[in-house]
C-alpha cells in the first residue's frame, strides 16, 4: 500500500513498477510526474469534462432544432425520430457494453466511447459543409417577379423546385445522433461504476453530487453556445438583408458542433493515462477471475445478471420512476426553445438563453447542496425516498403553474381554417416563406404581404413598407386599402419573466434529490453486480423513455400547428402554431409522466424499509464466503435491531474494511 501512495504522488515510481494496474500511464509510458494524477478527484475532473461535454452536444442540438427544421424543411415529428434514433445502438448492445466494459480497462474503454462522441460532433456539422448556407432571393435589389419578395402578383407564378438536399442532410444528423448514442451508453455505463468502485462509500453521495454538477454544466454551455451561434448568419460572411429576428433567420447551427468536437478530442486525450485502478481502490470482482469463460459461460452468466436485476422490486420501482421522469423532463426540455419562440415571441437566441444557463445554475445549486446535505447527514432510506416523493409533488405543482402563464394572442387574418380569403385568392401565394407584417391597426398580422393582397414596398426610415395592401381588414371585418410594416406587431408580455421564475424554483426542487437516484440504483444490487447495472437497464431506459418521448412530444406539436411550410408539394416546418392548444399539451403532458413517476417514488418508499448501509463500504461475494454473517446492503429480511446496535456494528465493520478513498 505504501508503494501505491508513493506511486499515486509521483514520488518513487520505481517501487510501484510491478503494480502497472494502479500507474498512471499506456504501454512503455509511464512517468513519475504522471504518477500524482492516479487519483479518483484527478478522474473525477476528467470523467465531469466529458460527461459536460457530451451535455453540451445535446443541448446545442435541442437548441438548434427549430433552425435545422427550418433549413431543412422538415417536421417537428421527424426530429423525434432523429432524437429517438439515439437510443437504437444502446437498445440493442448496452448490456453487452456494460458487461465486457467492466471487465475491459475501464477508463480505456470510456476513452475509446468519446473518440465515437467526437466523430458524432463532426457528423452533425458535415450537412453544412456539404450544401452550404440558404441563400433568400427576397433580399436582391433587383429581382425578377413579385414572388421574390412574397407580394401579390396578380398573376400565376410557378415554383422553381431545385434539387432538395433535405434527404441526405436528415440521414447524417439520423447517423450523428446513433454515434452519439453509442458513445453515451459506453460512457454511462461504465463510469459511474468506475468511480464508485475507487471511493469510500461515505463518500459516494458527494462524489456522484460534484460529477452531475460538473455534467450538468454541459447543457447550460450547450445552450450558451447555441444562443451565441445563432446570433450569426449560416454562412457568418453573408449578410442576408434582415436580422435573427426574422422567421426567415437561419442561424450558424453547425458552428457550435465544430468547437464542441475539438474540445471533447482534447479532454479525451488524457483518459487514455489513468490506471486500470486507482491505489487502495476495489478490482472488481470479474477482473480477479483468470480463468477462460466460454461464449456459453458469459451468456448465462448475463442471464443471471439480468434476472437477479429485474426481480429486485426497489431496483425496479427506482428505475421506472426515473423513466417517468426522463419522459417527461426530455420532452419539455426539448420543446422549450421552440416554446419560448412561439408563445413569448423570443428570437431563437434568446429562447436558448433562457432554456439553458438561467434554469440549469438553480439545477446546479440544487444537486450540489442536495449531494452535500446527503453526504453530511446521512439520512436513511425511508427518509430519503420519502423527500424524493415531495420533491415530485412539488415539482409538478411548479408545471401547473407554468402552463397558467399565458401571453395575449396576436390577431393572424384567416390562420384558423386557411390563409386565403375572397380577396387574395387570385395572387396564387404560398407558405414557403414566412414574412410577417403588420397592418394599418397594429394589432392584426398576416403571414406574408402577399396574402394582405400588397403588391408594391418601399422603404421608409430603414424600415419596409408595403403599400397597396388591398386586402387588409379593418375593425369590422370589411376589406380595404392600406399601407403595412414589415415584421411583428408590438408585443408586450409579463408573464416570461413569472415563466422562469417559477420554473427554475421547480427544476431546483427536482433536482436537489437528484442524487439519491443513482445512490440508490448502486446500493439495491449486489456489489458485485453494480458495475453491470447501469447497462441492463439501459435497454429498459430505450424502450420506455428514449423511444417514446421524442415521438410522444413531436406528434403533440405538430397537432397543434396551424400553417405548414409547403414548398414543391412537399409540406415543411411549422410556421404558426394555435398557442393555447401548444400551452396545454406540452405542460399536461408532462404532469402526467411526473404523476407516474410520483406513483413508482411512492413504491420505492415502500420498499426501502429493507435498505440498508447506504454509507458503508459493501460486502462482496468473496467475503461473504468467508464470514457468512456478513450483513447485505440490501436484504429481504427486515432489520429489527435498534439505530444504536446497526451503528456500532457499522463502525466495527468499517474498522475491518477500511480503505483509502
Amino acid at each position: 500500500m505504501s508503494s501505491d501512495r508513493k506511486s499515486s504522488t509521483g514520488l518513487d515510481w520505481q517501487e510501484a513498477k510491478g503494480d502497472e494496474d494502479t500507474a498512471c500511464g499506456i504501454g512503455h509510458f509511464h512517468p513519475a510526474w504522471l504518477q500524482r494524477f492516479s487519483s479518483p478527484k484527478s478522474f473525477l475532473i476528467s470523467n465531469g469534462l466529458l460527461g459536460l461535454l457530451n451535455g453540451a452536444t445535446f443541448a446545442h442540438f435541442i437548441g438548434c432544432i427549430s433552425t435545422l427544421e427550418k433549413r431543412y424543411a422538415f417536421e417537428t415529428k421527424i426530429s423525434g425520430l432523429i432524437l429517438m434514433s439515439e437510443e437504437w445502438i444502446p437498445f440493442f448492445i448496452a448490456f453487452l457494453l456494460g458487461y465486457f466494459g467492466s471487465r475491459t480497462h475501464r477508463p480505456r474503454f470510456i476513452a475509446a466511447a468519446m473518440c465515437v462522441s467526437t466523430l458524432s460532433s463532426f457528423v452533425f456539422a458535415s450537412p453544412y459543409f456539404l450544401y452550404g448556407a440558404i441563400r433568400d432571393s427576397s433580399v436582391l435589389k433587383e429581382y425578377a417577379n413579385q414572388t421574390d419578395f412574397q407580394l401579390c402578383g396578380k398573376i400565376e407564378t410557378y415554383e422553381t423546385c431545385n434539387k432538395n438536399p433535405r434527404i441526405f442532410a436528415i440521414s447524417l444528423i439520423f447517423f450523428g445522433i446513433m454515434l452519439k448514442g453509442l458513445g453515451n451508453i459506453a460512457f454511462y455505463s461504465v463510469g459511474t461504476p468506475y468511480l464508485d468502485d475507487n471511493i469510500n462509500k461515505k463518500n459516494s453521495a458527494l462524489y456522484l453530487a460534484i460529477s452531475m454538477t460538473i455534467q450538468l454544466l454541459g447543457p447550460a454551455l450547450g445552450f450558451l453556445l447555441s444562443s451565441f451561434c445563432l446570433q450569426f448568419y449560416e454562412d457568418p460572411f453573408y449578410d442576408p438583408g434582415y436580422g435573427p429576428e426574422d422567421p426567415r433567420w437561419i442561424g450558424a447551427w453547425w458552428l457550435g458542433f465544430v468547437i464542441i468536437g475539438i474540445c471533447m478530442f482534447f479532454v479525451m486525450l488524457p483518459v487514455w493515462l489513468y490506471p486500470r485502478r486507482f491505489p487502495g481502490g476495489k478490482e472488481p470482482e470479474s477482473h480477479r477471475k483468470k480463468s477462460f469463460k466460454s461464449m456459453t459461460d458469459y451468456l448465462k452468466d448475463m442471464k443471471n445478471i439480468l434476472f437477479r436485476f429485474y426481480k429486485n422490486p426497489l431496483l425496479m420501482c427506482n428505475q421506472l420512476g426515473a423513466i417517468m421522469r426522463i419522459n417527461g423532463i426530455e420532452g419539455y426540455y426539448i420543446l422549450m426553445p421552440k416554446y419560448l419562440e412561439m408563445q413569448f415571441k423570443q428570437t431563437a437566441s434568446m429562447a436558448n438563453l433562457l432554456s439553458g444557463p438561467v434554469v440549469i445554475v438553480l439545477m446546479m445549486v440544487g444537486i450540489m447542496s442536495g449531494g452535500y446535505g446527503i453526504s453530511k447527514f446521512r439520512p436513511r432510506a425511508r427518509k430519503l425516498t420519502g423527500g424524493i416523493v415531495v420533491t415530485q409533488i412539488l415539482t409538478i405543482a411548479s408545471f401547473i403553474a407554468c402552463m397558467l402563464i399565458m401571453c395575449p394572442s396576436t390577431e393572424m387574418s384567416g390562420t384558423v381554417f386557411s390563409l386565403e380569403n375572397d380577396c387574395n385568392h387570385e395572387c396564387y401565394c404560398t407558405t414557403k416563406t414566412y414574412t410577417p407584417i403588420c397592418a394599418p391597426d397594429s394589432k392584426s398580422e398576416y403571414f406574408s404581404p402577399c396574402y394582405a393582397g400588397c403588391t408594391e414596398f418601399k422603404n421608409e426610415d430603414g424600415k419596409q413598407v408595403y403599400t397597396n395592401c388591398s386586402c387588409v381588414q379593418d375593425e369590422a371585418g370589411k376589406f380595404r386599402h392600406g399601407n403595412a410594416e414589415n415584421g411583428f406587431c408590438g408585443f408586450h408580455c409579463q408573464g416570461l419573466l413569472a415563466y422562469v421564475i417559477i420554473l427554475s424554483a421547480g427544476k431546483f426542487m427536482f433536482s436537489s434529490l437528484g442524487v439519491a437516484n443513482p445512490l440508490i440504483t448502486l446500493r439495491s444490487v449486489d456489489p458485485d453486480d453494480k458495475a453491470m447495472v447501469f447497462g441492463a437497464v439501459g435497454p429498459l431506459y430505450s424502450l420506455l423513455a428514449f423511444f417514446p418521448y421524442p415521438l410522444i412530444y413531436g406528434a403533440l406539436t405538430d397537432s397543434s400547428c396551424l400553417v405548414w411550410q409547403k414548398s414543391c408539394g412537399k409540406t415543411g416546418n411549422c410556421w404558426i402554431y394555435d398557442l393555447d392548444d401548444f400551452r396545454y399539451k406540452l405542460h399536461g403532458t408532462t404532469i402526467v409522466f411526473f404523476c407516474f413517476a410520483c406513483f413508482f417514488d411512492i413504491c420505492v418508499w415502500i420498499f426501502s424499509k429493507n435498505l440498508k448501509n447506504l454509507y458503508e463500504e459493501p460486502v462482496s461475494k468473496e467475503q461473504k464466503e468467508m464470514n457468512p454473517l456478513s450483513t447485505l446492503h440490501f436484504d429481504t429480511v427486515h432489520d429489527t435491531r435498534s439505530e444504536t446496535e446497526s451503528d456500532l456494528e457499522y463502525v466495527s465493520k468499517e474498522d475491518s474494511l477500511k480503505r483509502d478513498s
